[in-house]
């Protein structure tokens, strides 16, 4: 059954909520709460673990980060927006996008870009 992402699980207040480079630095190790609707309008929460903070180039005055995330094997989250929850941050939106599969489960991505 695919997933998606009902409007009420992100509002505006989500948008304004960043994740700095510096807090993602420190996520590392941490778990954070992912979750999505399913067609039958259910709520439902994925646990991502947190396994590398990567730099990458800064470009046009952009300051390029992104987060890994080792994810469960069931079910493969769609590459979208989700409401993610932090035990100490609370909560961001967040966009994933699944970039490969092992015997523990899916890996996936977010990227980050914030004015430098």
């Amino acid at each position: 059954m695919p997933h998606e992402s009902p409007t009420h699980l992100i509002d505006d207040a989500l948008w304004s909520r960043s994740i700095t480079h510096e807090i993602a630095s420190q996520l590392s190790g941490q778990t954070l709460q992912l979750f999505y609707g399913d067609l039958s309008g259910n709520t439902h929460a994925a646990e991502l673990h947190v396994t590398a903070f990567v730099e990458k180039p800064d470009a046009d005055g952009m300051k390029r980060f992104s987060l890994l995330f080792q994810g469960p094997k069931a079910p493969q989250l769609p590459a979208q927006t989700y409401r993610t929850r932090h035990p100490a941050l609370g909560d961001f939106a967040t966009f994933i996008s699944a970039t490969g599969l092992l015997p523990e489960g899916y890996v996936y991505e977010a990227v980050f870009s914030h004015a430098a």
